[in-house]
């Protein structure tokens, strides 16, 4: 079967260049693979438009009020940038959680759109779906991440693929969602405008007037269609961005407690303690401090920095 078949070349990929547990990219530009060999602990992070196919193992995703449990042979698209939990939650070192994950071209999708003459749904569901996959799909991504080993083939190869898995991606059950999007005048292309604004000014004061203006809708509207693909309401949004990037900031940049709540818009460390431990179940000094004290030292300028700082850093980037 060709799941198997991708699958255990993922994982002798992983091996052969002595990977551990933690998402990596690939040579080919915009592919990641993840090979885990044991469940994980929620991670907070920001995840851009990507495909995600599951080759062994089960990971879950929570979106604004929505959980995901995608596995073996199952896919997700995430079709705009949103904050999630996730975690690996049916790995071992027998049967390691395997996936591969490709970032959505958005300027892709659109030529494909307009060149098939594909129609608007104008459905607005989720940013986050997962479905079984696609015998189509998965070929290609085969024929993707055996790129891996000719390089040279890269340049010429990888832009004829990557369209191929957008154009069957478009065909798919994802479709429909993908279609909206590519479409100006939908509710998702619309509540997509919208999200690029509070994501590039998540640090200033929120505006709803503002953001609806931004989609084209008026207040009632703008709140329904953005919980529709969110699953959560334009002010939640924004502080799970404020805070995924505030733990970023933490674990990864150095930043004290109250320098990390400052930089990412609050004007009140205690405030933002007190949404950190209702966001993340823990203190921002104890999650910290947890991190530091729990996991292996790797050298980095000198210093020394946990395993899982790497690995979140990385996760920052977004994938599955």
């Amino acid at each position: 079967m060709q799941l198997d078949d991708l699958a255990a070349r993922v994982m002798s990929y992983a091996d052969a260049n002595r990977f551990g547990d933690e998402p990596v990219a690939t040579p080919v530009a915009g592919l990641k693979m993840v090979r885990s060999r044991v469940p994980s602990t929620s991670t907070p992070t920001i995840y851009r438009p990507l495909f995600c196919l599951v080759l062994q193992g089960t990971k879950q995703l929570v979106v604004g009020r929505n959980t995901l449990n995608f596995g073996r042979m199952e896919s997700l698209v995430v079709s705009v940038d949103v904050p999630v939990l996730g975690r690996v939650i049916d790995a071992s070192p027998e049967q390691p959680y395997v996936a591969l994950a490709l970032d959505l071209d958005m300027a892709e999708l659109r030529g494909l759109v307009h060149e098939a003459r594909f129609p608007a749904g104008d459905m607005a569901g989720c940013a986050a779906q997962t479905l079984a996959g696609d015998e189509q799909i998965v070929d290609a991504m085969r024929r993707l991440f055996a790129l891996t080993e000719r390089p040279e083939a890269v340049p010429v190869l990888r832009p004829l693929i990557v369209r191929e898995i957008h154009y069957w991606l478009l065909n798919s059950r994802h479709g429909a969602m993908l279609k909206d999007l590519a479409h100006t005048n939908t509710h998702a292309a619309q509540i997509a405008r919208a999200i690029a604004r509070i994501k590039g000014e998540f640090t200033s004061p929120l505006r709803v007037a503002e953001l609806a203006r931004v989609a084209g809708m008026s207040v009632s509207a703008f709140h329904e269609h953005f919980r529709s693909v969110t699953g959560t309401t334009p002010l939640q949004f924004q502080k799970q961005l404020r805070l995924t990037e505030a733990r970023h900031l933490l674990m990864n940049a150095g930043y004290s407690v109250s320098g990390a709540a400052f930089k990412v818009g609050y004007e009140s460390p205690s405030q933002f303690s007190r949404e950190y431990t209702r966001q993340f179940g823990v203190s921002p000094s104890k999650d910290l401090a947890g991190a530091m004290a729990a996991t292996r030292s790797i050298p980095w300028n000198g210093h020394a920095i946990p395993a899982e700082v790497v690995q979140n850093a990385w996760l920052a980037e977004g994938t599955a």
